[in-house]
């Protein structure tokens, strides 16, 4: 796969909106965002195989988990995220090298892959990743199973007033849908911006339906955009909702599924 600034590969803005199959010639413009899904419901051989890629302290990570279903799905994770950046820097998988920022955000080590960034996030069965270069990206996914009682739980302290207010016009199965929508969207922004959870959750607000962040001014009270960032709900997966967040206001987005799903995989 080529790492190149050229954009043979580009999507029409069509396609763009979809989940689509990649091209054998698949490059990543500099204005473009590359976001791939993929089914973690892997067959065991397909896994051994993923697991091989690991460094030591993933595998350490790994055996860690408590039931057989997490570990793999933790593999899975880690083994098709190494797959993927690898097609971009023409490297191999095993050979990849990650470091993790003041607040667990990971990145590639190596001046050769400086310019490469990327987010992961996986949810029961679903995977995805988001791939940039040179502008810092967040995505999210989160299954719609049991979201009403983590609604209720947790609402009140993640959500920021417009967002409680935008959420009260709707009820049941539309307001765990919104919540979701602002969930995952609030999840990528502040995995974007690298603090994570350190971040005052109650003070960010996703709710402009034109992908706008805005943050709270403690000092005046008022809500104050911030034009470094551009937010955007993706393609439906069913089961799922998910996000994704990236810097600046000039980027194109193209959705790719990753071929070596499970018979499983969601069309």
């Amino acid at each position: 796969m080529k790492n190149t600034s050229e954009a043979s590969s580009e999507p029409t803005t069509r396609r763009a909106l979809e989940w689509c199959t990649p091209p054998p010639e698949l490059s990543l413009p500099a204005h473009v965002v590359h976001v791939w899904r993929a089914d973690l419901g892997s067959k065991a051989a397909r896994l051994r195989r993923l697991e091989r890629n690991l460094s030591a302290d993933e595998r350490a990570r790994a055996s860690r988990f408590r039931l057989g279903r997490d570990r793999d799905r933790f593999v899975g994770a880690r083994g098709l995220l190494r797959e993927i950046l690898a097609l971009y820097l023409n490297a191999s998988p095993g050979r990849l090298s990650f470091g993790y920022g003041a607040h667990g955000k990971p990145f590639l080590v190596g001046d050769e892959h400086s310019t490469l960034r990327f987010n992961v996030s996986h949810s029961l069965d679903a995977m995805l990743l988001a791939i940039t270069h040179l502008r810092e990206v967040g995505v999210d996914v989160e299954g719609v199973r049991n979201i009403g009682l983590v609604m209720d739980e947790i609402g009140d302290t993640v959500l920021s007033e417009p967002e409680k207010q935008a959420l009260a016009r709707f009820d049941g199965e539309d307001k765990r849908t919104n919540f979701l929508r602002f969930w995952t969207l609030k999840e990528a922004f502040i995995k974007a911006d690298g603090r994570g959870m350190s971040l005052p959750l109650k003070r960010i607000d996703v709710s402009s339906p034109e992908g706008w962040v805005a943050v709270l001014d403690k000092a005046t009270g008022e809500w104050r955009r911030c034009p470094r960032w551009k937010l955007r709900t993706l393609a439906s997966v069913p089961g799922y909702v998910a996000a994704l967040a990236a810097e600046g206001q000039d980027w194109r987005l193209a959705l790719w599924h990753w071929p070596g799903g499970s018979s499983n995989d969601p069309a």
